[in-house]
């Protein structure tokens, strides 16, 4: 079986799987914590509150909710900067074939430190901190069939 994907990674992608780490680590705690109790203390002193608490307390509220997950995006737009190069993927029962404009390189599934299956993606990872990103919006119908593939490598290299 073989599976073939041409993309190019846009910042969505990258600030999804920061999404996913934020939200799946002791930051979390904290974030929904913080979300919690910024909306409790909305509730309970809107009434009363002067207008500069009020005003506040929904910056606090839109730290968690609007201003982290936008300072994400931007950060993972930093972080792609002006690469626009198509990435060709290439995953076969022997391993991943990448290729990135005229460069060819192959990792075998033994060379791969990690597989990380999220709901709207699917990282690979060829090292402890590069891999590859495979959203919905590239994996499209085939998600169901590669996350079984996928599954099925990571199962092998844990034996």
């Amino acid at each position: 079986m073989e599976f073939k994907y041409e993309y190019k990674v846009v910042p969505s992608d990258l600030w999804q799987v920061q999404m996913y780490y934020a939200y799946s680590s002791y930051t979390a705690i904290i974030n929904v914590i913080c979300i919690v109790s910024s909306i409790a203390l909305l509730y309970s002193l809107w009434g009363t509150a002067p207008w500069w608490l009020r005003l506040l307390l929904l910056f606090f509220l839109s730290l968690f909710t609007v201003i982290q997950p936008l300072a994400m995006y931007f950060r993972a737009k930093k972080t792609l900067g002006d690469i626009d190069d198509t990435l060709r993927l290439t995953f076969s029962e022997q391993g991943i074939q990448v290729e990135v404009k005229d460069q060819k390189e192959f990792k075998n599934w033994a060379e791969v430190q990690g597989i990380v299956l999220k709901p709207t993606l699917v990282t690979i990872y060829t090292d402890k901190s590069h891999g590859y990103i495979l959203t919905d919006r590239i994996l499209k119908d085939t998600k169901k069939q590669f996350r079984a593939f996928i599954k099925a490598r990571r199962s092998a290299r844990a034996r």
